[in-house]
């Protein structure tokens, strides 16, 4: 087999792995497409806040920007997220636009385990609070107009799992392997997360 030869066939199978690379993409798209995105009209009022330690201001920067552009076509509300700096490295996520309340959860898992930033050597400590309404889907009717926190469970290995506690002490978790929050009895809520979140206000 001659050199001309084996052009040809390297050419040839750079060709079949771009078509099927693109293929795979596109299905990759289509199912995206298909995930159904429960309604959700944005409350500019909104009281949703999260608080963040550990990381430095360009990678807040950064983590906010990567969850944005993950989220920007998948069929959400379009939604702002806005950081403020408390102290050398406590920061408060704010939403002026509000956030669908299945982001809302997912950035409080993002922001302790972002892709792209080593958070393996890093101590990361982190916190939601939000009233709740219906839009968090598997809620008790009962429960609305609650203030809730939005924490990692304690002794996390799970990696993509977020519990609430409501003010009345009823807690739920959600796995992320669906969007509704489903009712535990181990609320595993550390005493460091119970005195980050009761020390930094909305």
């Amino acid at each position: 087999m001659n050199s001309q030869t084996l052009t040809i066939l390297l050419i040839l199978g750079l060709i079949v792995i771009a078509a099927i690379a693109f293929l795979s993409f596109r299905r990759r798209e289509a199912n995206l497409e298909q995930v159904a995105v429960a309604p959700f009209v944005p409350n500019p009022q909104n009281d949703k806040v999260i608080f963040v330690s550990g990381w430095s201001e360009d990678e807040i920067r950064k983590i906010i920007a990567d969850f944005a552009k993950t989220y920007e076509n998948q069929g959400y509300p379009p939604f702002l997220i806005e950081h403020q700096k408390k102290n050398e490295n406590l920061y408060r996520l704010s939403f002026p636009q509000d956030i669908h309340p299945v982001l809302f959860a997912f950035l409080v898992d993002y922001v302790a385990y972002p892709f792209e930033l080593d958070f393996e050597n890093r101590s990361i400590t982190v916190g939601g609070k939000s009233t709740l309404s219906l839009d968090f889907a598997g809620i008790d009717e009962s429960l609305t107009g609650q203030r809730a926190i939005f924490y990692l469970p304690e002794n996390d290995q799970e990696g993509a799992v977020v519990y609430m506690r409501t003010e009345s002490e009823v807690y739920f978790a959600n796995s992320f392997e669906g969007t509704t929050w489903e009712r535990v009895q181990d609320g595993r809520l550390s005493e460091e997360t119970k005195k980050f979140l009761g020390g930094n206000s909305s």
